[in-house]
């Protein structure tokens, strides 16, 4: 069994979703003749956690090293506020700061570039340095965001001669939200740097998007050429039985779901002026018939919102809720509601709850703009997708949703297989790259440096 050293800030007891990624990649490696060893931070920063997580990976020998983030800390426990019209996140203008302003904005932007966690590089590099010997690693891997486990693996990678495959979850400068940290053109540059010296030494590259790996195929002049590959999210098969059915709600109300965080033009506020017109529109008396559960974390409270709207008492915000708990709900739901916003840099966007929405197999409507995952869905026959901010086409689908429910017989609700969407069937395509990297050694690779065994 060859050893394989996974890089990933985000892993578990952090119950964020990248970290499904690679808690799934450590559970069927060994399926395919490899052996995964993690290196994660040992405190890091995060909004939700999840100690059950762990139960999945007893097996899978996990070093965590030191790190130091206090400007994530800081963003992450910040107050939340009530969302009101036309707010938007974003960096102050530079036009008026002052002086003082100006050198505490360049500073939080030397700090948080690449990113919040570029202070781990340090300690993972010489935390990894020691568990590569002392496992006898034969390549490494590395998954962001944050991209600052790239920095660290390639180090790793460029010090030892090992080969490096880096897992784009969300791509780094061609990120489809990058626009809205609001760096400076010089700060730009700067993080360009980063990024090429980590393509630059990377044996392969892996993204979750077909619209990524095409937008990293021309990226940098294509640097990488053809060593770009597609993986996919998936959904882990092992966590449900498939010949179990769920019985509905018996309640005879239509439940709307929207399963993960609200952040950005991710967000809600489009989708509730449709819903509450609609039900303003409604002959029938519809708002005892539906309502809205919504599942996760958010970057606003939207509470008076909702209640500005009228819908206090359809629309329900419960926090964050554990993957064990959402599965059985997601599939219970008369429809997952998907918000991808309608903006063309969203267009080879892949949100992973689409893959748990398939799974699920309940009808699915998604707010997103023409692309990759309005294709899937069609493909698949998942649900209905609206790819432009037309509140008229809204309020019609959600008609139309409506009134599957309320003509269709009460029914049983069943997972559904997927084989392209299936975890252990992923990890395999990633096992095949391992193997084609360490097949290749010796070589030289694009550092200029000789792979050699350790």
């Amino acid at each position: 069994m060859k050893k394989v050293l996974l890089v990933s800030y985000v892993f578990p007891p952090m119950a964020a979703v990248g970290g499904q990624r690679v808690v799934n990649f450590s559970k069927y490696l060994p399926e395919y003749g490899w052996t995964p060893v993690v290196l994660t931070v040992k405190k890091g920063v995060n909004s939700s956690w999840d100690q059950s997580l762990l139960d999945e990976i007893k097996e899978i020998k996990v070093y965590r090293s030191l790190s130091f983030e206090p400007l994530l800390k800081r963003a992450i426990e910040g107050r939340q506020e009530s969302y009101k019209p036309g707010s938007v996140r974003g960096q102050a203008a530079l036009s008026g700061m002052t002086l003082l302003k100006r050198l505490k904005r360049f500073i939080r932007n030397i700090l948080s570039v690449p990113d919040f966690a570029i202070l781990w590089i340090p300690f993972g590099v010489i935390k990894g340095l020691r568990v590569i010997r002392a496992e006898r690693i034969s390549a490494i891997v590395s998954s962001s965001p944050p991209v600052s486990s790239h920095i660290i693996a390639s180090i790793l990678a460029r010090i030892t001669g090992l080969p490096h495959l880096v897992d784009f979850r969300d791509l780094w400068t061609l990120n489809h939200v990058y626009h809205e940290r609001g760096y400076p053109e010089y700060i730009k540059r700067y993080d360009r740097i980063w990024e090429r010296f980590v393509l630059r030494g990377a044996d392969w590259a892996v993204t979750a998007s077909p619209g990524f790996t095409r937008q990293m195929k021309e990226h940098n002049d294509g640097m990488l050429g053809k060593r770009v590959s597609t993986i996919t999210n998936g959904f882990d098969y092992n966590e449900i039985d498939l010949d179990k059915t769920l019985d509905g709600y018996s309640d005879n109300i239509m439940r709307f779901m929207y399963a993960g965080s609200l952040y950005s033009h991710f967000n809600p506020v489009f989708f509730l002026e449709c819903f509450s017109d609609w039900l303003k529109r409604s002959e029938a008396n519809h708002k005892k018939k539906v309502r809205i559960d919504f599942y996760g974390g958010s970057d606003y409270d939207y509470n008076q919102y909702v209640e500005d709207l009228g819908l206090e008492k359809v629309v329900f915000f419960h926090g964050f809720k554990s993957r064990s708990e959402l599965i059985p709900l997601m599939a219970r739901a008369d429809c997952l509601l998907l918000f991808l916003g309608f903006e063309t840099s969203c267009a080879n966007v892949i949100p992973a709850k689409l893959f748990e929405y398939l799974a699920a197999g309940s009808p699915i409507l998604s707010l997103a703009p023409e692309g990759v995952t309005s294709d899937i869905i069609a493909e698949y026959g998942a649900g209905r997708s609206i790819c432009e901010s037309d509140k008229e086409t809204l309020i019609a689908l959600l008609e139309r949703c409506y009134d599957d429910w309320k003509t269709k017989e009460a029914c049983r609700n069943r997972f559904r297989y997927i084989e392209e969407i299936d975890r252990v069937r992923l990890t395999g395509r990633l096992a095949e790259l391992l193997d084609r990297a360490v097949t290749d050694l010796p070589k030289e690779s694009a550092s200029g440096l000789r792979h050699k065994a350790l």
